[in-house]
Order: structure tokens, then C-alpha cells, then sequence
């Protein structure tokens, strides 16, 4: 949602201590829920999309949907019909489709009797669902939003705020430009992220042959290092973590900036038809480095810290990033500095790239504001 470069977008907090039951997460998140004004606004017969991530299975830092509950309770108090939104990945996982991604939301606690809202796999059965919208931005001209976030009638943006491998961290705008928007969007978001394996480093070890979706990477023999072939290369970076020893390299300067950057523009393009109709939580727990679309959950890099929610997904970002670095980094993590208080902490998990991107950019096209004011909830 767009907001007005004079005046600060407001972004509430809300603390994890609690003494009484009245100070129940699920109370928490009620009252961020009543102060971005979501039991004020119109709900009767809306389809609302309420936008979270399953996590990948193997993956426990996703958010919990005992959190999204009341969220979901309080559309449905005023006659509101929401579902929860998702879309398929680029890469082969347990998400690729609509049969295994909703197979993998049930098994992660995301059924009807925890959540009270059925799933919708918004872009269909294999991910080619999808609406053109036109943007007209600097990378991409029109963007290809899923058709069940397209055609609900409101947003609700539920985001586990974390590092990501490039785009620095992810919060809301990486779950509007990433999650809301169809796998030819993936594709094109990614379709400048080209790997190379450094042959001197690779082990033969053949692990990111089965990560790779494509079939883009062979090995002639066990003898020979790993080759990715760069015309069936689509860029969805998942040989990156599988290789456990760091043979595999893009160009992080260009390549992961250009992804972030169109990764913003989709983003834009998703809430073009959501203006005023769109809310932002980030679940600032389990900040791990990686995204909740691996298969495994390192361990976080700073405590738990708590909720944060807004109407401008810029600011809000920009709030929960700020959050993270005025705490105390972790020591048995895979940060390598910050740890200090009021130290940046993502530059120090992904150290090749370019944090500010994503932010810059995405005030730049007018998504957002990153000036915030903090208002601070008990």
C-alpha cells in the first residue's frame, strides 16, 4: 500500500512477555489486528486472502496457525470469508504443486480445526493460474499476480520475518513478490540468477544434482566436478545451499540485486488493486537466515522479540529490520558480526549481498514508505 513521502507510515509493536492470560499471544496479535484498524473496516461477504507460508517440509521456524487464528476470527466475526493464500514454488519441493502443498500445510498445522479458514492454492494446481498486471517499471512491464490474490477481495499479508539468501532478509515484500504471483513470475524473477560451479572447490559430491528441478546440473562421473548448464538454468538458486562447500557462486553484485529488484516490482504489481484493502503482520520469531522454503530451520540469530504489523509494507519491513539489529546477536548461529546491540545483523549472515536494496527500491517505485513511526503496544 502506498503512503505519502511527507508523513511516516505507522508501525505498531507488540512485545512477548506476558503475566496474565489477558496478554496471550493470540491477544497480541488481536490488538496489532485492531490497531492497523481490521475491526474497523467492512468485511461482509469479502474473500479475503490471508497470505502466510507453509514452510517446506522439514522446516519448523514458519508461522504457527494457532497465530493466524485470530486474524482469521476476527474477518469472520463481520461476515468476512477467508481462505489461506499460497502459491507454488519455482523449485521441486513438497510446495511444487497444489495436491503436495496442501498435504504439507495439514501436516504443518495449517488445517481448518487449528486455523478456522480452508486452504487455497491461489495459483493453481501447477502454478499457472494467473492474472497480467501491467506495472511498467524498470525491469518488468506487466507482472503475473495468482488469480485467487488477484481476485480476492482484500489482502492479509502474515509474514515470518528472517534472512533470505538474496534478497538479505524477508518479510512482507518478499511475500507479496515472491508468494502472491504464480510460478512464470518465480521464473522471471529468477531468470537472472545464473550459478557457476568452481571447479577447484567442488568435491564430486553430487548432492545439488537432486536439488536441481530442471535437470540443469550433470557430473560426467564421480571423478569430474559438477557442471550447470546455463541454458536449462531457470535461477531458482537452490544449488547454492545444497552445495555444503561453497563450490557453486553467482555474480552477487548484479545478479542477486536485479532478483530483489524484480522481486519488488511484483510485489508493487500484487497490491495494485488491494489499495486500502491490504494489512501487514511480521512474526518477529525464530529469525533464522534462510527462508522457511528450505527444508531444514537453522538455528535464529538473535532472541525471539515479537509482533509488528502495519497498512504500508515498506515501513513495516524497515521497522522489523531495525527491531532485529537493536538486539543482542547469538553466538551459536550462523552470524559472524553484529552481535552488539544496534548492529546490523543480515550483513553478517549474507555478506555478498546488498541489504538496502530491497527497501531503496521498493520506496523508490512508491510501494511503500521506509520512514516509520513506531508505535509501541502492551
Amino acid at each position: 500500500m502506498e503512503n505519502s513521502s511527507e508523513s511516516p507510515s505507522k508501525v505498531y509493536t507488540i512485545g512477548l512477555r506476558a503475566k496474565k492470560p489477558s496478554e496471550s499471544t493470540a491477544k497480541k496479535i488481536e490488538t496489532l489486528a485492531k490497531a492497523v484498524g481490521m475491526d474497523s473496516f467492512d468485511w461482509k461477504n469479502k474473500l479475503v486472502a490471508v497470505k502466510t507460508h507453509f514452510g517446506e517440509r522439514g522446516n519448523s521456524s514458519f508461522p504457527r496457525g494457532t497465530f493466524i487464528r485470530p486474524l482469521i476470527d476476527m474477518v469472520k466475526s463481520t461476515g468476512g470469508k477467508p481462505f489461506l493464500a499460497e502459491t507454488a514454488t519455482l523449485y521441486t519441493g513438497s510446495r511444487s504443486n497444489a495436491v503436495d502443498h496442501i498435504e504439507t500445510a495439514l501436516l504443518h498445522g495449517f488445517g481448518y480445526e487449528v486455523t478456522g479458514a480452508p486452504i487455497f492454492i491461489c495459483d493453481g494446481l501447477t502454478g499457472r493460474d494467473a492474472h497480467l498486471v501491467n506495472i511498467s517499471k524498470k525491469h518488468m512491464k506487466e507482472v503475473s499476480v495468482a488469480s485467487g490474490i488477484y481476485e480476492s477481495d482484500a489482502l492479509i499479508v502474515v509474514s515470518h520475518f528472517k534472512g533470505h539468501e538474496v534478497a538479505g532478509f524477508g518479510g512482507a515484500v518478499k511475500n507479496l513478490g515472491m508468494g502472491c504471483c504464480s510460478r512464470s513470475a518465480k521464473l522471471a524473477m529468477h531468470s537472472g540468477l545464473k550459478p557457476s560451479v568452481i571447479e577447484k572447490l567442488c568435491v564430486k559430491c553430487g548432492n545439488c544434482l537432486s536439488w536441481c528441478s530442471v535437470k540443469a546440473i550433470s557430473q560426467a562421473d564421480s571423478s569430474k566436478p559438477a557442471k550447470i548448464d546455463q541454458k536449462k538454468c531457470q535461477g531458482c538458486g537452490e544449488c547454492l545451499v545444497a552445495c555444503r562447500v561453497g563450490a557453486i557462486k553467482i555474480n552477487w553484485d548484479a545478479d542477486a540485486a536485479n532478483v530483489t529488484e524484480k522481486m519488488v516490482e511484483h510485489a508493487y504489481g500484487v497490491v495494485q488493486n488491494k489499495k486500502g484493502k491490504a494489512f501487514y503482520f511480521n512474526f518477529l520469531i525464530d529469525i533464522t537466515p534462510l527462508c522457511d522454503c528450505y527444508g531444514f530451520s537453522d538455528s535464529p540469530i538473535v532472541p525471539n522479540i515479537g509482533f509488528a504489523a502495519s497498512t504500508d509494507p515498506v515501513a513495516l519491513d524497515a521497522a522489523s529490520e531495525d527491531w532485529v539489529n537493536s538486539q543482542q546477536g547469538l553466538k551459536n548461529s550462523s552470524l559472524k558480526g553484529g552481535f552488539e546491540h544496534d548492529q546490523a545483523k543480515f550483513p553478517h549472515v549474507h555478506e555478498k549481498i546488498n541489504c538496502s536494496v530491497q527497501l531503496k527500491y521498493a520506496e523508490e517505485i512508491g510501494l511503500g514508505s521506509k520512514k516509520y513511526e513506531r508505535v509501541e503496544l502492551d
